[in-house]
C-alpha cells in the first residue's frame, strides 16, 4: 500500500463527487427538478470537495505528489474561481440558469427545463457543470485512490481516467464559461470587489474586468491543453508511458 493519507485524501474525494453525481442525477432526472433546486442541494458537497482540491497544490508544493506546482495551482485556481468568484456572488443567475446554444429538438423533453421552453433546447447550465466536474473527478480520484492501495491500476480504469476528458473536457470548460456569460453582468453592474479611485493606497482594482481577462485567456491555454491530454493519452494507453502517480497532473475538465 502507498501513502495512507493520500489514500484517505483520493478516497474521500471520491465520496464527495460521487455524492454530487448523485444529487445532479437525482434532482434533475428522478425528481424532475430544475438546477435552481439542484444548487439548493450541491451547494455544500460542491464547496467542500472542490475546495479540498487546494490541498493538491500543498501536496504538489511539499513534493508529496510529483505534479508540477504551477500547472497544479493554475488548473485547481480556475475551478476555485468559477465556483467561489462567479456562481457563489450570484446563485440566482448562476445557478439558475441557462446558455442556449441551439433551437430545441421538437418532442423531447428535458428535466428541470420549464415547459414554456419547448422541446430540449441544447443548453449549457449548472446540470452540465456538474456532470462534467462530477464524473472526471470521481474518475480522477478513484484512479490515484486505487493506485495507492494497490499499487498498481485495472486496465478499465486507466482508460477512463485518460478518456473521460474528450467529451467530458469541452463540456465542462463550455459550462463554465456559461456560469460566466451569466453572472458576469450582474457583477458588473454590482461593481463586486473592486477598488475605485481615489483612495489612500492610490490603487484601482476592477474585478468584472479581471473576470474578463481570466475568459480571455482560456482562449490561447484550452486548445494547448487538449492537445496535450491527447498526447498523452496515446502515449499512457499505447503503453509508452507510466501514468502519473500524482493527484492533479492532468487538466480536470
Amino acid at each position: 500500500m502507498g501513502n495512507p493519507y493520500l489514500l484517505l485524501y483520493n478516497a474521500a474525494l471520491v465520496l464527495g463527487w460521487g455524492y454530487c453525481l448523485y444529487l445532479t442525477i437525482d434532482t434533475m432526472l428522478l425528481k424532475k427538478g430544475t438546477t435552481a433546486d439542484l444548487w439548493q442541494v450541491v451547494e455544500l458537497p460542491l464547496k467542500v470537495s472542490q475546495t479540498a482540491a487546494l490541498l493538491e497544490v500543498v501536496h504538489s508544493a511539499i513534493g508529496l505528489v510529483r505534479s508540477p506546482v504551477m500547472i497544479t495551482a493554475m488548473q485547481v485556481a480556475s475551478r476555485i474561481w468559477v465556483l467561489w468568484g462567479i456562481i457563489n456572488p450570484e446563485p440566482v443567475l448562476a445557478a439558475g440558469g441557462a446558455v442556449h446554444l441551439a433551437q430545441p429538438l421538437p418532442g423531447v423533453s428535458l428535466p428541470g427545463v420549464p415547459a414554456e421552453v419547448g422541446g430540449m433546447p441544447l443548453a449549457l447550465n449548472l446540470a452540465t457543470l456538474l456532470t462534467a466536474w462530477s464524473i472526471t473527478e470521481v474518475v480522477r480520484y478513484s484512479f490515484f485512490a486505487v493506485k495507492e492501495l494497490a499499487g498498481t491500476v485495472p486496465y478499465p480504469l486507466l482508460w477512463l481516467r485518460y478518456s473521460t476528458f474528450l467529451p467530458l473536457y469541452p463540456l465542462g470548460v463550455a459550462s463554465e464559461l456559461a456560469m460566466v456569460r451569466l453572472a458576469l453582468p450582474a457583477i458588473w453592474a454590482r461593481h463586486l470587489w473592486s477598488i475605485d479611485l481615489p483612495n489612500s493606497f492610490n490603487w484601482a482594482f476592477d474585478y468584472p474586468i479581471l473576470c474578463g481577462l481570466i475568459v480571455l485567456s482560456y482562449l490561447p491555454g484550452l486548445p494547448q491543453l487538449y492537445l496535450y491530454m491527447l498526447a498523452q493519452r496515446s502515449k499512457v494507453l499505447s503503453g509508452g508511458a507510466k501514468p502519473s502517480s500524482s493527484a492533479g497532473k492532468a487538466k480536470r475538465s
